[in-house]
């Protein structure tokens, strides 16, 4: 029995034909208005502190079509106006590591610039960063020897050439007038010495605290530096250094050395750095002498026992259970010295009422945190001879 036939005779045209018009009839498509001359030149003007996502709102206009109209009319992009240079384009141009400084320069209003809008670039004028840079104010927030660009390098140059003088630290101020950078701060900060305050440096830190200060040369040449009565590398004053080392109190050495209590106490400031310590372990050879970043000068008071007999006449006494109260609170200081030194957060002018148990239980503390005490040891028993 055969089949009836039962296809549908299509027409494949018109069903194609069909199919498009009602796609078309259905997202009717808009025509975005044509570029005006206005519009144009408004995008000129525009950019260099706007971002395209930014100016494309202003303008009524999305992001990419900002882009393409840029490219189409050949405008150069935000971060490549005519007459500004990048954060990090300044920063090739000086030979610089980071970009933070420049940006440091524009928030503190050295250099014309500004933050492109919707974006994370720093712009400069061009014109304002070649004339702040030949100045020489300028020169202390950036390394002139390693310029990269030449006209600006060769620019610098001539500017130095007509200055005639130079920034120094107050390192190179305190070596050339053969003292401390304490003294020169100290004597900038009374406005003996004329300096240059200069700020966050860096860029990475706006609110801190320390800062660098610049000194010209012919002021540090010119400022009468009258030395002190006094030698800090003479005897007396590595003994003073010695007995810090080992935990002394300034009032104690003063006792030793015949000096009032706040007198030692500042010149033990003064001593109380490694390029001092070096100096005076090299004239002397006091060896045994190292100093660490928690308590500065530091040194184990036995292997200068037959300089002080008076703490070792102490640790004597307490190792046989005789301890005065006076021979407590020395030991005590010299212990807490020690916990210091080795990284223990401890108060070491904070000793207060001080007893044995005290001594006892610094001593615990100590051995419990690995740290091995500065004790003398317990005397051997002598074996009796045989009858």
């Amino acid at each position: 029995m055969a089949l009836p036939d039962v296809s549908v005779n299509y027409d494949l045209s018109a069903l194609i034909t069909n199919t498009l018009k009602v796609g078309m009839a259905q997202a009717p498509s808009r025509k975005a208005p044509r570029w005006s001359e206005k519009d144009l030149n408004r995008i000129k003007e525009l950019l260099p502190f706007y971002s395209p996502k930014v100016v494309g709102q202003m303008l009524g206009r999305s992001e990419d079509a900002i882009k393409i109209i840029r490219q189409r009319q050949k405008i150069k992009a935000s971060s490549k106006s005519e007459g500004w240079l990048s954060a990090n384009r300044v920063m090739r141009l000086l030979g610089m590591p980071d970009a933070r400084p420049v940006i440091g320069w524009v928030k503190k209003g050295l250099v014309l610039g500004h933050r492109i809008e919707g974006d994370d670039t720093w712009m400069v004028h061009e014109i304002s960063l070649r004339r702040w840079i030949v100045s020489p104010i300028s020169w202390l927030y950036f390394d002139t020897e390693r310029i990269q660009d030449p006209h600006l390098a060769r620019l610098v140059e001539l500017a130095q050439e007509r200055w005639g003088d130079e920034w120094l630290t107050t390192r190179q101020v305190a070596d050339l007038k053969g003292t401390t950078t304490r003294q020169i701060g100290q004597t900038i900060f009374r406005r003996q010495l004329p300096a240059v305050h200069v700020v966050g440096k860096d860029g990475r830190h706006e609110n801190g605290k320390w800062a660098f200060w610049g000194v010209k040369r012919s002021d540090a040449e010119a400022w009468q530096f009258k030395p002190p009565a006094y030698n800090l590398m003479d005897r007396r004053h590595a003994f003073i250094l010695l007995a810090g080392a080992i935990g002394l109190s300034g009032m104690t050495i003063g006792r030793m050395v015949n000096l009032c209590h706040a007198t030692t106490s500042q010149r033990i400031c003064l001593m109380n750095n490694p390029r001092h310590l070096k100096k005076v372990i090299a004239k002397y050879g006091l060896k045994d002498i190292e100093y660490r970043r928690k308590v500065g000068v530091h040194a184990d008071w036995r292997k200068f026992a037959h300089r002080f007999p008076q703490v070792h006449g102490a640790f004597e006494r307490y190792r046989d259970g005789k301890a005065t109260l006076d021979d407590c609170y020395l030991i005590a200081r010299i212990l807490k010295n020690q916990m210091a030194a080795n990284g223990m957060k401890v108060n070491i002018n904070a000793i207060g009422k001080v007893s044995h148990g005290t001594v006892d239980e610094l001593i615990k503390r100590m051995r419990k945190a690995g740290i091995k005490p500065y004790l003398l040891p317990k005397p051997r028993k002598q074996k009796k001879e045989a009858a």
